[in-house]
Parts: structure tokens; C-alpha cells; sequence
């Protein structure tokens, strides 16, 4: 052991990957319970978990409970924040920190700037990055004047990143009447759109490691399938690649120009067809998918271990292999019980779906909720997804009977 205590804060299906990396170094690792895969309150890489307000809705609160919790344990000497809104506030110094912590990220100007969509798609489109039309609104008033300028089909997205519109990331709109008919959703939304021009192709989505600006982890993936008929959404299955010669120039480029130190996962449109290709995003923090890289040996989590002790990292060049096909049952099934309670698919349409999804899961390489020797992440989603038990696995965190149960763990509040 080190004596080292690690605080990881928002409870993903990447959370449970990093702790089994904390764990092979020595750390004792509390997991906070809010956020929405879940998974890691149950992992037996985590040690204790911590019952806190939610951070997406209760921010401020949140802000408390923390400053009280490190007060009450001081012993705590790292903080690895996973969900974005804490990235977020980090980078902005928004959470009241002791000095001796610390922080598992990016340096907070990198983050602010990878986070600003409109600051970094016009950043890559003057690298000569391709990059679709794109506007921000900066009221209400002037939506429907944007989304005719930039032109349809469009997908609008919040700015901020973490930010819903209803229950999606993003909304696709074929043409004039199809975005009238989401006025209501306009009418509710009081924070900044981004409008871009709407591009065929499917996600890639590359997952790297760098510092000072040159990558030395690099792992090409194509995204088959999202928890969104339009694509959008998460990705519940995929295939990692080849690296295509030129999105790893972009990334080089845009990762040389940023100065970029820590890991990220850069995204692009790439149209099968035509092979045109366009700059999405830039994530600076722990990918979603992050058990993808980990599989193929490109061991992120030890680079931001390591870039948090501040302590020497390889310099070797590792380029994740190809051919490793993965999914993500317990992601794809939630998805299909919503859009069947919503009433966006019907009973049969549902079924096909969840047949599809359980035979990804029986041929594919990988699950990203099922990990080697730490089943019972991915065995707790997966109940979470379904009809009648998820029911009542998601009462855990409010049923104390239940939390003993399922949970089994010392909680701290």
C-alpha cells in the first residue's frame, strides 16, 4: 500500500477502470455515487463510496458536501474527477480544494478551451482541419435565423457540454417544419445552441495519450452503432482500425497546436461513402469507452496516474491494435426502455432491438460494462436496463435495505 487515498467523483462505466488501475498501484479508492451509468459502487476495485448531492442539479450543495468531506477526511491526496461537469468546474476553480490535493486532469486552460465548441471547431478550421458550417445563438430570438443561414438538414447541441436537449446530447432536423415542431423545446432551453450543418458519415472516435504536444498512445475506432437512431448519442458498439493516415494528421496537428499534455478522445464524422471527413470534438478527460483503450494496451489510465503524481511516463509509441470489436448491452437496453416508454419505438421494433443488442454482446470482444475480473459493474447495469428488476436495482441508492444488499460497502457522508 501507499497510503495514498484516491476520490474519484461521478460514478461511470469508466470510473471502475481507472480504480482497478489505482488498486494495481497501492491506492485505497472511494468512489462518489452519483452519476449515470453507475457501476462503480459495487466494483471490487473500490473500497468505500461517498453519498453526496448531485452535481448536475444541485451544484452548489455539492460544492459544500465536498469542501465538508475533505475537511472530515484529509488523509484523501488525489481527486480524479470523471464526470464532466466536475471537470468543468475544476478547470474554472470553481471547487474550494486544500493544497495538498492532487487533481487528476488536464490543465484547466486546456479544458476550458477543448469544452468551448465554438472556440475549438474555429481553432481546428484555421489549422485547415475540415470542419461544418457551425453557429452559436446567443438568444432565442435568432435561432430561427441561424438554422436558415447555415442551412438543413442540422444538428443542434448545447454548447456546454454536459447539457441536455430533453433527453438527448443532440437533435437532428431534416428541414424547416421539423425544427418548428421542437419550439417547445427551444421555448425551454435557457442556455447557448450550437447549429451545425448536419454531414453523413458515423463517429471515429480516437483515443490518445500526449505531452507537450506529441502523441505517444494512439488508438483509431469506428463507431457501427449509438443509442440514437440519427447516430448521435452514445456508442454501443464499434470496431477498432487501422489508423487512417489522414485523421491521425489532423489529430497530430491539432494536438501539437494545443500543446497538449494528458490524454483525450478526438471525434470525426467520415463519410463511408465519400470519404469525406469533418472535426467534431475534442474530450479532455477519460473517454466513456475508456475500457476500449485500456483493452488494447495503450494503459491511459496509468499516463494520467502518472501525469498526476507527477512522476516520468514511457515515451514509447503505442498504436492500439485493430480488429477488436466491442459493445455496450446495458447502455443500448436503457436506451431501448426509454424510447419504448416515450413511445419512439413500438413493442416489436423494441424487441428486434434488444435481440440485436444481446447478439453484439454474445460474438462481440468486449462489453464495456463487462470487465476481466470485476463482473459485477457490468452484471448491476445490466439489471438497471431492464423492465421488471431494474425496477428495483435502480432503488439502491435511495432504499437503505436495498443498498445493503447490493452495495456492501462502508459509505461516507
Amino acid at each position: 500500500m501507499t497510503g495514498n487515498i484516491a476520490l474519484l467523483i461521478g460514478n461511470y462505466r469508466p470510473t471502475f477502470i481507472l480504480a482497478q488501475s489505482l488498486k494495481s498501484r497501492g491506492y485505497q479508492v472511494i468512489s462518489g455515487l452519483d452519476g449515470y451509468d453507475r457501476g462503480a459502487e459495487v466494483s471490487r476495485f473500490v473500497d468505500k463510496v461517498w453519498k453526496h448531492a448531485s452535481y448536475q442539479t444541485e451544484f452548489e450543495q455539492f460544492q459544500t458536501e465536498l469542501t465538508k468531506f475533505l475537511e472530515q477526511h484529509p488523509d484523501i491526496t488525489d481527486i480524479y474527477p470523471i464526470a464532466e461537469p466536475v471537470v468543468r468546474a475544476v478547470a474554472e476553480g470553481r471547487l474550494n480544494l486544500p493544497d495538498h490535493i492532487r487533481m487528476g486532469t488536464m490543465d484547466g486552460t486546456l479544458v476550458q478551451h477543448c469544452l468551448d465548441k465554438r472556440a475549438l471547431l474555429t481553432h481546428a478550421r484555421d489549422l485547415t482541419i475540415p470542419v461544418a458550417p457551425f453557429a452559436e445563438t446567443r438568444n432565442r430570438n435568432d435561432l430561427y435565423a441561424l438554422a436558415e443561414k447555415i442551412g438543413f438538414p442540422l444538428v443542434i447541441r448545447p454548447l456546454e457540454t454536459g447539457k441536455l436537449l430533453g433527453s438527448t446530447k443532440a437533435i437532428t432536423c431534416s428541414n424547416l417544419d421539423d425544427f418548428s415542431q421542437r419550439n417547445e423545446i427551444w421555448k425551454r432551453c435557457n442556455y447557448q445552441l450550437l447549429l451545425q450543418r448536419q454531414v453523413k458519415g458515423k463517429r471515429d472516435n480516437i483515443y490518445f495519450a500526449a505531452k507537450d504536444g506529441n502523441i505517444h498512445r494512439y488508438l483509431h475506432a469506428k463507431i457501427i452503432r449509438t443509442d440514437q437512431p440519427d447516430g448521435s448519442g452514445l456508442a454501443v458498439e464499434g470496431e477498432t482500425v487501422t489508423p487512417c493516415t489522414i485523421i491521425e494528421g489532423y489529430t497530430r496537428k491539432l494536438i501539437k497546436a494545443l500543446e497538449y499534455n494528458g490524454i483525450g478522445c478526438a471525434q470525426y464524422l467520415v463519410d463511408p461513402d465519400s470519404g469525406d471527413i469533418n472535426f467534431l470534438e475534442l474530450n479532455p478527460r477519460i473517454a466513456g469507452n475508456h475500457a476500449l483503450p485500456e483493452a488494447c494496451k495503450l494503459d491511459l489510465s496509468g499516463w494520467l496516474i502518472d501525469m498526476t503524481e507527477n512522476t516520468t511516463h514511457p515515451d514509447t509509441s503505442i498504436i492500439g491494435s485493430a480488429g477488436l470489436r466491442y459493445s455496450w448491452i446495458a447502455g443500448e437496453l436503457d436506451a431501448i426502455r426509454h424510447s419504448l416508454r416515450n413511445g419512439q419505438l413500438g413493442f416489436i421494433e423494441a424487441l428486434k432491438s434488444a435481440l440485436e443488442a444481446f447478439r453484439c454482446y454474445r460474438h462481440d470482444d468486449l462489453d464495456m460494462g463487462f470487465v476481466p475480473g470485476d463482473p459485477m459493474p457490468g452484471l448491476i447495469t445490466l439489471c438497471d436496463s431492464l423492465p421488471l428488476i431494474g425496477a428495483i436495482t435502480r432503488r439502491r441508492f435511495q432504499n437503505p435495505l436495498l443498498f445493503k444488499l447490493f452495495i456492501r460497502k462502508e459509505c461516507l457522508e
